[in-house]
């Protein structure tokens, strides 16, 4: 079959290296080749948002384009010096001999090579780019190396850690590897402790789905709110407790505060309080009146006191 490009019409040219389409065309994603066409065809250096909107592409995808092409040494950003400089092209003859890379970063040059001599290699690429539902991009491809061979997962454990992320709808390179990196610090590198991790943090995140929609929550949760969530959960309370709680925090403040939840459930974690029977009998008022309190409010109500004018007598 011969293709032919119909340009009869066409008034104005620009030049594409050669270099690109020999060093780079089986390594660089659609993405990738739009911004770098998008530049070679412009008279001055343009900014991200002309790039976006004219190649149509995300800005997580242009951002992922240019560090791409800024580790090939093929732009720079700002004037800074290139990291590396552009490939140029060899014979078979003339590569280097394959060498195993151990780092997080890899030149096209290196993955080809790894390709060529890893069946390995090549098959967690193609589970990879299944379990993610996309082509890889460069940037997948390093991360999916340095998690073999940086962090020494497995490739069993490596599409485990894919597919959780996939579950999430966050499949950027950036993330799988943020994800891995977390299992690994915490020694968590074996395949039945991955997914033994990976079910603990399932059912968390349906326990604070429901936490969140009993506290009527609509913006996302910060950082704050989940290590107080996941403590509630550590601590054995469920989620009519913990409705329970915070009933008893607006009650009193009339405000949803976390750290009000979060001491009324320490309180009846030390009491041994965990069923709203417990709770309901706890806060029933007490035949002597000695001032005490089933867990301490005095600094909120002055808080609250100070707020409206009114010191405590």
């Amino acid at each position: 079959m011969t293709l032919t490009v119909n340009g009869a019409g066409w008034k104005r040219f620009f030049q594409v290296p050669c270099a690109i389409v020999d060093n780079y065309l089986k390594l660089a994603d659609g993405p990738a080749l739009k911004v770098l066409l998008y530049l070679l065809s412009s008279e001055s250096p343009p900014d991200a948002d002309s790039v976006v909107s004219s190649a149509g592409i995300t800005r997580e995808a242009f951002d992922e384009a240019v560090s791409f092409w800024r580790e090939m040494g093929v732009i720079s950003v700002d004037g800074e010096a290139p990291t590396r400089a552009p490939a140029q092209t060899v014979s078979p003859a003339q590569a280097e001999p394959v060498r195993k890379v151990v780092h997080s970063q890899y030149s096209p040059k290196d993955i080809a090579e790894m390709l060529k001599c890893s069946a390995e290699l090549k098959e967690l690429f193609s589970e990879a780019e299944s379990t993610l539902g996309r082509i890889l991009r460069h940037s997948d491809h390093e991360m999916l190396i340095s998690l073999r061979d940086y962090y020494g997962f497995s490739e069993q454990s490596i599409v485990l850690i894919l597919g959780y992320c996939a579950e999430r709808e966050k499949t950027s390179a950036r993330y799988c590897e943020t994800v891995a990196q977390s299992l690994f610090e915490r020694g968590i590198t074996d395949f039945h402790s991955i997914e033994t991790e990976f079910e603990r943090l399932r059912e968390l995140n349906t326990f604070e789905a429901k936490i969140r929609s009993d506290f009527g929550l609509e913006s996302r949760l910060t950082p704050q709110q989940k290590r107080f969530i996941e403590s509630w959960r550590e601590m054995g309370f469920d989620v009519d407790m913990i409705s329970l709680a915070r009933e008893r925090c607006v009650d009193n403040t009339n405000k949803l505060s976390f750290p009000y939840i979060n001491k009324v459930l320490a309180s009846w974690k030390e009491k041994g309080i965990f069923t709203p029977e417990a709770a309901e009998s706890e806060a029933k008022p007490q035949k002597q009146n000695d001032g005490s309190h089933s867990y301490d409010l005095d600094e909120f109500d002055m808080f609250t006191l100070r707020n409206s004018g009114k010191e405590k007598k």
